[in-house]
């Protein structure tokens, strides 16, 4: 599965046109750049060859021009100030390790509350979501193995350190809403516990998170926030009350394990 999406992502990016930078620049704020900035202190205060603006460019950059080199990204970008020469290598490398992670997690923060406000929702609709984890394939090298772990088998530990990500997407416009990147070490419900879900939406679930703490906290943290996914076959369960052919109201016992976590929840739901 994973080489198909691989595959379908080198195809799409062959196929972009020569334009498209800028077509993505016209999506992009240069004040939520500016806001990025400032929230997390990476505004630059000296004139640099490579400003922190260029700087969260570069990383847009190096993520659709991922088969360039960094100084072959920073010249078909043109990030260079008032036509002065391109800066070194080396000056690109500095000014992306200066700018680090945080910038880049408040703007994606702003372009899905932007992009999301683009795509209203009726007021007689639930949006519809979805959420489920990707892992990835990490350079291998000592720090990245140190860092990220990385899973094992019988034979021994997997070729490759790992990231996990959970991710939040809109089933309509297919947008990604909120995405959390951890170690391979962390669990995907850990990572989900700290996404941001959406009032007045309905999110589907595989059964991999299955745990009433997190659906109930998930359900209870704005308004008109429901979630979906198959039941088990061994699901223990009462019903309450039914409701039509196939479709129950139902109230499911919560482990004392579950009730630490989350004292106020209640066990009623909904299974079809």
């Amino acid at each position: 599965m994973t080489s198909v999406l691989q595959k379908s992502l080198d195809e799409t990016l062959a196929a972009l046109p020569a334009n498209a930078m800028t077509e993505l620049g016209t999506l992009i704020d240069p004040q939520w750049i500016e806001q990025a900035l400032h929230a997390s202190g990476k505004a630059s205060i000296r004139r640099r060859k490579l400003p922190a603006d260029h700087a969260i460019w570069l990383v847009i950059g190096l993520a659709w021009f991922r088969h360039m080199p960094m100084w072959q990204v920073v010249q078909e970008m043109a990030l260079t100030l008032e036509g002065q020469e391109l800066p070194a290598p080396s000056s690109s490398v500095q000014a992306r390790q200066r700018l680090g992670s945080q910038p880049l997690e408040h703007l994606f923060a702003l372009l899905t509350q932007a992009w999301a406000r683009s795509h209203p929702v009726h007021e007689d609709r639930l949006r519809v979501l979805a959420v489920d984890g990707v892992v990835w394939s990490a350079p291998d090298s000592a720090d990245n193995r140190q860092v990220l772990g990385s899973g094992k088998t019988q034979y021994g530990p997997q070729p490759w350190p790992m990231v996990r990500a959970v991710c939040l997407l809109d089933t309509d416009s297919h947008e990604l809403l909120d995405a959390q990147l951890g170690d391979y070490t962390q669990g995907e419900l850990t990572l989900a516990a700290r996404l941001h879900g959406l009032d007045h939406s309905i999110t589907l679930f595989d059964r991999a998170y299955f745990s009433a703490s997190f659906l109930l906290n998930w359900q209870g943290a704005g308004e008109q926030r429901h979630w979906l996914m198959r039941a088990r076959d061994n699901l223990r369960h009462e019903v309450v009350q039914c409701l039509g052919a196939g479709d129950w109201l139902i109230r499911m016992p919560i482990s004392q394990r579950a009730r630490k976590l989350c004292p106020n929840c209640q066990a009623t739901g909904k299974r079809a």
